[in-house]
């Protein structure tokens, strides 16, 4: 059934842009984080900020990870567009703390601990692919 999960979860970040296997693989990674961290809603009022910081960070790094493979098949020209996208999503994102904090009262250290799972995240990626190196080069 897992598995099942996992297929149609791949499939889907397919669907919306993510061709490149590594960054799908992150991508779906995170999802699983977003997923996992939705138990922590249990906890009460610190738990909802931790779930909304991993729900910020996810969309975010979802939308970086996508833009980063557009950027790299990009012409000339259509830069200025990812760059409006990226400040829109930043000031967004500002936007949403501001008012997740001054008026919902959120904990801003349960809001960053959740957005932080995305540093874990490609922490962990990074780790592993290091680690995955078995081959000495010459």
């Amino acid at each position: 059934m897992l598995q099942k999960i996992l297929k149609t979860i791949e499939r889907t970040l397919y669907a919306r842009g993510f061709h490149v296997p590594e960054v799908r693989k992150m991508a779906l990674h995170q999802v699983f984080i977003l997923f996992g961290a939705t138990l922590a809603i249990t906890f009460g009022r610190v738990g909802v900020d931790f779930v909304a910081g991993v729900l910020l960070g996810t969309i975010n790094f979802l939308a970086l990870a996508r833009m980063i493979q557009e950027l790299v098949y990009l012409q000339k020209g259509a830069v200025a567009v990812q760059i409006f996208s990226f400040y829109g999503r930043l000031v967004l994102t500002a936007l949403a703390f501001y008012v997740l904090i001054a008026h919902q009262g959120a904990s801003v250290v349960w809001l960053l601990m959740g957005f932080s799972t995305v540093l874990v995240n490609i922490l962990l990626w990074g780790m592993s692919q290091f680690l995955g190196k078995t081959s000495k080069e010459a």
